[in-house]
């Protein structure tokens, strides 16, 4: 029990720290209807985190069972390293855009009218952010691979403990909100402006930390077999 929830928390505090997800969920609370969007983009990330790695669970268990001469490890160990250096590489092109932009790089256009989204459009947007992202996708997929054989008594606790790492920022910036109402608006606004100057290189710094995460566990996969 406690080697898996060990094994996912790295990579739910990858996915928790995304500034991105992070901002919209800042400009979703400064929205209209924000004591409805807010709990609705919450609603949303947690169901994407949920869907992708359970999904990546049920098929790396029925995998380990159909493969138990050590084929599903050596694809597992693969998986990984591929999902490693396509993170490597994703933060250089982050590091390489921070550089050109001095610092000064614009929020995505499609983020400008966050702060306008119905409850609906956040909850799925939250959820492709967390679900669909590639990085979040690459940390769901090497969280759930970890589980891939263990007792699904156990894996849903770790999956369960996942998410809710996964999305902790979202859960206490809604929380704050829904307890400190306006007060709250000055350290969120705060916490946006910070976010917006340096969103690239905390991306660039997460995706460099756990892409030499998944290679080293997918090269320790493949010298084992």
């Amino acid at each position: 029990m406690g080697g898996a929830l060990a094994g996912v928390v790295p990579y739910a505090l990858g996915v928790a720290a995304s500034p991105l997800p992070i901002i919209a969920a800042i400009l979703v609370l400064f929205s209209r209807r924000a004591r409805v969007a807010g709990p609705a983009f919450l609603a949303g990330a947690l169901a994407g985190v949920i869907a992708v790695s359970s999904a990546v669970y049920l098929l790396a268990g029925q995998g380990y069972r159909v493969g138990m001469d050590g084929g599903s490890g050596t694809a597992a160990g693969v998986l990984r390293v591929v999902f490693g250096v396509g993170l490597l590489a994703a933060a250089y092109l982050h590091v390489v855009r921070h550089r050109r932009s001095n610092g000064q790089h614009a929020m995505p256009k499609w983020m400008a009218s966050a702060d306008r989204w119905s409850p609906v459009k956040a909850a799925v947007l939250a959820l492709l952010m967390y679900g669909v992202d590639p990085k979040n996708l690459a940390l769901c997929a090497g969280a759930a691979h970890g589980l891939a054989g263990d007792p699904t008594a156990v894996a849903v606790l770790a999956l369960s403990v996942f998410s809710l790492i996964s999305c902790l920022p979202v859960i206490v910036l809604v929380g704050l909100y829904l307890a400190g109402g306006e007060r709250a608006a000055t350290h969120l606004d705060r916490c946006k402006t910070w976010l917006s100057r340096h969103h690239l290189l905390v991306m660039a710094g997460l995706l460099l930390v756990f892409g030499v995460l998944l290679i080293s566990h997918g090269a320790r996969t493949l010298l084992g077999h």
